[in-house]
């Protein structure tokens, strides 16, 4: 794929994402201060000063410039290392497209230096600021204009830092029906999907399905579904669930299968990736 290949693919992508800012926040947190967030939907937190220390489902440290967006969203504390300057919101899906791209991510898309590669972001990640603490006419759509640019210079860092697959964030463009598959894996990575069953939910038969995906994709369902299924065990992993409740809730008929698909995955055993995450999470009642 040459550059400009690249370049004209993640236009048609960001062009057609559009999000909504639901709630927005700026705050300074004192060194060691801890802020639980829970709940589901896209959320992105932004450290203007200092140092965050994410833990729950996202196990991240966060310097100054750097952005942390969570494409679902789920419960994670914020621990401060010494005075810091956070600025969190939540997104709200504006278009289908970006729901189904927002499906095919991982449960964190980290820009590290952020403002370095993307030096106008801190302005705009002000000018946020400034809105919602104003009341001017128009603010809502105002933040939700700035935070759609902001979305879009994180995920374009994000790929072109080659962590992102760019391919597989466009087949919502491409291919309407291996993205119903991707979202139904991604909904329930736990539920007995066979090929036959996703090729049920892309309306296609099995052959050209398993043909589609792979040329769509970049890989086969099953190593994909296998892929998705590791990511939430490493989540559920952290969150302290055990080997034997992690292996029911994503599928797998015994602890032992899944222990080994797992080290085959991560290089340790589930016991040993468990002991070294972060602390659980507990969310004020």
């Amino acid at each position: 794929m040459t550059v400009t290949q690249v370049t004209d693919d993640l236009s048609d992508v960001l062009e057609r994402l559009r999000w909504s800012v639901g709630a927005y926040r700026k705050e300074t947190l004192r060194g060691g201060e801890r802020r639980a967030v829970g709940g589901v939907g896209m959320r992105f937190h932004f450290v203007a000063q200092g140092g965050l220390d994410v833990r729950g489902a996202t196990g991240k440290r966060l310097g100054a410039g750097d952005f942390l967006l969570l494409p679902r969203g789920g419960d994670h504390v914020l621990v401060a290392r010494g005075e810091t300057v956070v600025h969190t919101g939540d997104l709200d899906y504006a278009s289908p497209v970006a729901a189904q791209v927002a499906a095919v991510m991982p449960d964190m898309l980290v820009a590290c230096c952020f403002t370095t590669r993307e030096p106008v972001v801190a302005a705009l990640i002000e000018g946020m600021a400034g809105e919602a603490c104003g009341e001017r006419a128009g603010s809502r759509s105002v933040i939700s204009q700035l935070a759609n640019i902001v979305a879009a210079a994180a995920i374009r860092n994000w790929v072109e830092s080659g962590c992102g697959s760019l391919p597989l964030l466009a087949v919502p463009l491409r291919d309407t029906d291996i993205a119903r598959a991707l979202e139904a894996i991604h909904d329930d990575p736990g539920s007995p999907w066979t090929v036959e069953a996703l090729a049920r939910v892309a309306l296609a038969s099995r052959s050209a399905f398993a043909k589609r995906f792979r040329d769509t994709v970049g890989d086969s369902p099953a190593r994909y579904l296998a892929r998705i299924r590791m990511e939430h065990a490493k989540r559920l992993l952290v969150e302290r669930g055990s080997v034997a409740e992690v292996a029911v809730r994503l599928g797998y008929g015994s602890e032992a299968a899944f222990s080994r698909a797992f080290r085959r995955h991560a290089g340790v055993p589930p016991t040993q990736w468990r002991h070294v995450g972060d602390e659980p999470v507990k969310l004020p009642a």
